[in-house]
């Protein structure tokens, strides 16, 4: 078949420069694998006995759910099983009809395991796409936390909200409540909302009323609780 040609086969980074006969043997000895579009090659934490050469199609490389990287003709997969002899570290399935090349363990001992070419592009796959991996789950990370900060500020204004309307505060109460949360003396908020310090001390002494507290820490502990 043309797609498994030793010329094909050459273009393959860690077959290089390997000799004719493994590429030869591996043509001949190597089985070939179908996948329907969406039929899953193999799961995260899988025993691996295999790898795979991409002879066409694209497979898609996930972990818990979250896509770390595509991979299409001439690519491989499944190298971190054999080299490792780890349990597969991702879920690849197919997302178009693919052909693959399967190079078993036996086959991998046998033909590959003694060649330092093959095993060190092999090792500088992983490598790179172990730094690749750890940048997208960084980027996930970093998203969700912002996602989980701006929710728990939200859920905040709201329970604030909620309190200031319980308590009858009018629309000037309820933002010189607000900057008492935010940590603003009575001088600051009286700048901030262009009114006099005795202005906002009978704005506070109201407050107080309402929510039935006598100082600025228990007004600020009820809000945050």
């Amino acid at each position: 078949m043309e797609m498994t040609s030793l010329e094909f086969l050459r273009e393959v980074d860690f077959l290089k420069n390997v000799s004719i006969d493994i590429l030869e043997s591996l043509v001949s000895k190597c089985p070939l694998k179908e996948l329907k579009k969406g039929e899953v090659l193999f799961k995260d934490e899988e025993e691996g006995g295999s790898m795979y050469v991409i002879l066409s199609g694209e497979l898609m490389v996930s972990k818990n759910g979250i896509e770390i990287a595509r991979r299409g003709k001439g690519d491989y997969i499944g190298e971190m099983s054999l080299v490792g002899s780890t349990p597969r570290s991702a879920t690849v399935a197919s997302t178009l009809p693919a052909l693959l090349l399967e190079i078993t363990q036996e086959l991998f001992t046998e033909q590959l395991s003694k060649s330092p070419d093959a095993l060190l592009a092999i090792m500088r796959t992983l490598s790179d796409r172990a730094r690749d991996n750890l940048k997208i789950f960084k980027a996930q990370d970093s998203v969700r936390d912002r996602s989980v900060k701006a929710g728990s500020q939200g859920n905040l204004e709201e329970h604030v909200k909620y309190l200031m309307q319980e308590a009858g505060l009018t629309s000037r109460e309820a933002d010189v409540a607000r900057l008492i949360c935010d940590g603003l003396s009575d001088k600051e908020i009286a700048k901030r909302l262009g009114l006099s310090p005795h202005t906002v001390k009978d704005y506070l002494k109201r407050i107080y009323a309402k929510f039935r507290v006598h100082a600025r820490a228990q007004l600020v502990s009820l809000m945050f609780k």
